[in-house]
């Protein structure tokens, strides 16, 4: 059981900075740029939104962690549409989707590791 927790543990932590810098990095190779926002409140929404997605995964309720990604992309589209749009739907896109499959990817992880 020891391991198992570890592994979890392990699986929970890389879901928050490493997440961040591996979204972060896919963003500049795709060259998806911000066109200006709040700096930083994306990183923190995002850890956020994958420990969220992490966790309804592990418990069986992805249909709720596929509400958490719908509720983003509503409360995200007067920022992407807008008259003066904060992101481009490119970069919201592409970081939200690499965010999202890296909880659902952790979530599943998690599940099978843990025997569940």
């Amino acid at each position: 059981m020891m391991v198992e927790a570890i592994g979890t543990i392990a699986i929970v932590a890389s879901l928050t900075i490493p997440a961040n810098w591996f979204v972060r990095l896919l963003l500049e190779r795709v060259k998806a740029v911000p066109t200006g926002g709040t700096e930083g409140a994306g990183r923190w929404i995002g850890i956020l939104e994958r420990l969220v997605i992490f966790v309804l995964v592990v418990g069986d309720e992805a249909g709720a962690a596929a509400l958490v990604a719908a509720a983003k992309a509503i409360l995200r589209f007067p920022e992407i549409t807008g008259d003066e749009p904060h992101l481009s739907a490119e970069y919201v896109l592409i970081g939200s989707l690499a965010s999202w499959l890296l909880a659902l990817a952790g979530g599943l992880a998690a599940r099978r590791l843990l025997g569940i």
